[in-house]
């Protein structure tokens, strides 16, 4: 039955437009003839037609299988000005070494460039199309050789009778079916005006009350500022109260840091005794009793106020 279907096929492509030919010639022959590994050929139904009607493009190609591998084929076809309306179906038949590649597509052409036009004598165009480019290429994706395969040409008619289209040359009048004019006003349950002054409101509305909720949000989150404290006495003085707290406290490293803060108070140049002792008690390994601190402390001031 498939061999039948095939022979049929392979007939009625007769009829069609055959391929131009560059292919290799194989002397040991073909299933196909003349020593050559496929052919193909380009058909189109119906190759006259009224406007906007559609058009089936099938390219089938015949190939022996014996130098031909059917899923190297690659097509590259243009129906401009037409268009098609889906990807190519594509159908495989086979018989032996016998194998036929359709590719089919539904074009359709509604541009202004297939609208047949007046006077008479121009109411169809003819169009000629690419031809369709089948290429054999190799597994790693070289041409190896190709083929060309020309669509008959396609006529397009107008779908305005010989009466109409008498009729409009001799008056240039068009008989419409429907009033174009005159259009009523349109209606609207609310008016336009006041539905955009509304909307204005509401934007204004917002914006004030969103302006209002970020200032209160600042506000509260800002870092609040506070006032310069002055604190009472002289550095030195200041000093040797955090000695004095840290001693009390028990705060080891505090009181270490203290020592050094009354030392740089203290300075060189004005009580070099002191400096030296309160550098050494920031550093002794022992912590100083409490005569010493006092001691110390009473000492420091009274340099102060000598210096004074």
């Amino acid at each position: 039955m498939r061999r039948v279907l095939i022979a049929a096929c392979a007939a009625a492509l007769v009829a069609t437009a055959p391929a131009a030919a560059t292919l290799p010639y194989h002397s040991g022959g073909s299933s196909i003839g003349e020593g050559v590994p496929l052919k193909a050929y380009a058909s189109m139904s119906p190759t006259v037609h009224l406007f906007g009607d559609v058009v089936t493009a099938r390219l089938a190609v015949v190939a022996d299988t014996k130098w031909v591998d059917a899923q190297q084929l690659r097509v590259r076809t243009n129906f401009a000005p037409y268009v098609s309306l889906h990807k190519p179906q594509v159908l495989r038949l086979r018989s032996g070494r016998f194998m036929q590649v359709t590719w089919t597509w539904q074009l359709r052409c509604l541009a202004s460039p297939c609208v047949p036009r007046l006077p008479p004598s121009d109411k169809f165009h003819v169009y000629h199309f690419t031809p369709a480019h089948i290429d054999y290429v190799t597994p790693a994706g070289r041409r190896a050789y190709g083929i060309d395969a020309y669509w008959p040409p396609v006529e397009v008619l107008s779908q305005v009778s010989p009466g109409v289209a008498r009729f409009l040359q001799l008056t240039n009048h068009i008989s419409w079916r429907l009033r174009l004019a005159p259009v009523a006003a349109p209606t609207y349950r609310v008016s336009p005006s006041l539905v955009l002054w509304l909307a204005i409101g509401l934007a204004a509305g917002f914006g004030v009350l969103t302006l209002w909720l970020g200032t209160r949000w600042y506000l509260i989150v800002r870092p609040r500022r506070t006032a310069p404290v002055e604190l009472p006495g002289t550095p030195l003085e200041r000093a040797l109260a955090v000695l004095r707290y840290a001693h009390e406290t028990g705060d080891e490293t505090l009181q270490r840091k203290a020592f050094e803060r009354v030392a740089d108070e203290l300075g060189i140049e004005r009580a070099d005794e002191l400096t030296r002792v309160a550098r050494e008690l920031a550093w002794s390994p022992r912590t100083p009793e409490d005569e010493e601190v006092e001691e110390f402390a009473v000492q420091a001031l009274g340099s102060q106020e000598d210096e004074a």
